[in-house]
C-alpha cells in the first residue's frame, strides 16, 4: 500500500480549531488571580461602606 499523502485541507482544518480553542480558553491561572483581585474589590468595598 502507498503511503498517503497528508490532506492540506485537513490539516489546514486541525490548526484552525486548534487556534479557536486558544483563542477561547482562559488559563486557570488568570481565573484564580481574576477572583483574588475581585475578592481584594469587593472586601475593601465592604469595608468601606462598614465604617
Amino acid at each position: 500500500m502507498a503511503d498517503k499523502k497528508p490532506d492540506p485541507r485537513r490539516e489546514a482544518h486541525k490548526e484552525a480549531v486548534r487556534l479557536s480553542w486558544k483563542s477561547r480558553h482562559i488559563p486557570v491561572g488568570t481565573m484564580l488571580l481574576s477572583g483574588v483581585l475581585l475578592a481584594a474589590t469587593l472586601s475593601a468595598v465592604f469595608m468601606v461602606i462598614g465604617q
